[in-house]
């Protein structure tokens, strides 16, 4: 064996000579099996970084698919709530928020039953799906938020893949605005079916009514002047037209109505109807003064000029004898952010009752002995023709009807 110093025995050098050939040996498979190592570590590298990729795609699309759940559930026009096993708030979104006038912030956590004890009378639909496992679909509930809100819901049991219950959940629906529109359709249909009767009744009132009135005519002619019978013959007039007017009213307010809309000055045409309702007030003799309050010197909005001058001339009326004695009418009349024209007709008179105040403008519905009922109701059907509505508020000492009306694209100067 080279390199090995002089004076070392045969049989050591021989041992020698063996330990390093055994070395040699192993050092090659040392050094193949390290190679060998370093492939197979190389691919548990290269595994590691694919299954890493692949764990932070599912989190990202996890994190995508959560964000979208939770978008969606911000951005729905219906109530999301869910209950855990306990009964308690795991999930109020924005539209919760508004539909119960509660906030979201205070809701998570609570105890269903707790928070919404106010609203629900122990009526709690939510609760007896969790605890009976039986879903609800397309019912309603009367919950007091507010005046009273009517809420469409439905519940459901919620569960995870393996059948395991996690809680329920409660999907509702302010039906507010669905149960106007349905008292709206109701209300047409009896419009339609009274407009059939009305034009029954004209034909077969207004002849013997036309018969009666002169006939009564010549009866009062034919009567000396002091003749005490002539009282009676004038209350017979009289009674022929207040029926002539009903029937009148009646046809107005059932017929088919279209508009006749104008570009019109609002400012310069109010003028006009409230000059004639002073030189009216004048000739009663009362002491009642119209007030103006115009946002603006002209105010240019598109409107029906005949129909909504009988809106304005029965409600300015209405005041008038609204008031006794001195009084005051105030016209205000503006825009709205909405472009809408708006306008107020205020009053300082005795008010109209809190208990009737929702009934003034339904049909035949009047507190005036000579009343017909049908004028505020004229009146709201041809406010709404303009696509606006009307609103009334009164307590003693001042009435406000509030006229709002759809004349986008009105101008002012």
């Amino acid at each position: 064996m080279q390199n090995l110093p002089d004076g070392i025995p045969a049989e050591t050098r021989a041992q020698l000579d063996q330990v390093f050939e055994w070395f040699n040996a192993n050092v090659g498979k040392l050094e193949s099996a390290y190679r060998e190592l370093g492939v197979k570590f190389d691919k548990i590298s290269q595994e590691l970084e694919e299954k890493n990729q692949k764990l932070e795609a599912s989190f990202r699309e996890k994190e995508r698919v959560e964000n979208q759940l939770r978008s969606v559930l911000e951005s729905l026009d219906s109530s999301v709530v869910m209950i855990d096993t306990e009964e308690r708030i795991t999930l109020f979104n924005p539209s919760a928020e508004r539909i119960y006038a509660l906030k979201a912030a205070d809701a998570l956590g609570q105890s269903y039953a707790d928070f919404f004890a106010d609203q629900a009378d122990s009526h709690f639909p939510l609760i007896e799906t969790l605890r009976h496992g039986k879903n609800q679909l397309g019912h309603e509930k009367y919950w007091k938020i507010g005046a009273g809100k009517p809420i469409g819901y439905t519940t459901s049991v919620v569960k995870n893949r393996e059948g395991q219950v996690l809680g329920a959940v409660e999907i509702s629906t302010d039906l507010t605005n669905i149960k106007q529109m349905q008292n709206q359709m109701q209300h047409a249909k009896t419009l339609a079916a009274l407009g059939e009767m009305s034009a029954t009744v004209a034909h077969e009132i207004r002849n013997p009514l036309a018969g009666i009135g002169g006939f009564a005519g010549l009866l009062e002619r034919d009567l000396d002047g002091d003749d005490p019978r002539r009282a009676l013959v004038k209350k017979i007039v009289q009674g022929v037209s207040s029926l002539n007017k009903i029937v009148s009213n009646l046809l107005v307010y059932t017929r088919h109505m279209e508009l006749n809309v104008l570009r019109v000055d609002f400012v310069s045409w109010m003028e006009d109807i409230l000059n004639y309702a002073e030189v009216e007030i004048d000739k009663d003799n009362k002491d009642i003064a119209i007030m103006r309050d115009y946002a603006f010197a002209k105010i240019e909005a598109r409107i029906d000029p005949e129909k909504l001058q009988q809106v304005f001339l029965n409600l300015i009326f209405n005041a008038i004898q609204a008031i006794d004695g001195k009084g005051e009418i105030t016209i205000k009349a503006d825009l709205d952010e909405k472009d809408f024209l708006r306008v107020a007709v205020i009053d300082n008179g005795k008010g109209i009752p809190k208990d009737i105040q929702s009934k003034i403008f339904n049909p035949f519905f009047t507190t005036k002995e000579q009343g017909t009922g049908l004028g505020l109701a004229i009146v709201q059907r041809i406010v709404a023709l303009h696509g606006g509505e009307i609103a009334v508020a009164s307590r003693p000492g001042e009435t406000r009807f509030e006229v709002r009306i759809d004349s986008r694209g009105s101008v002012h100067g």
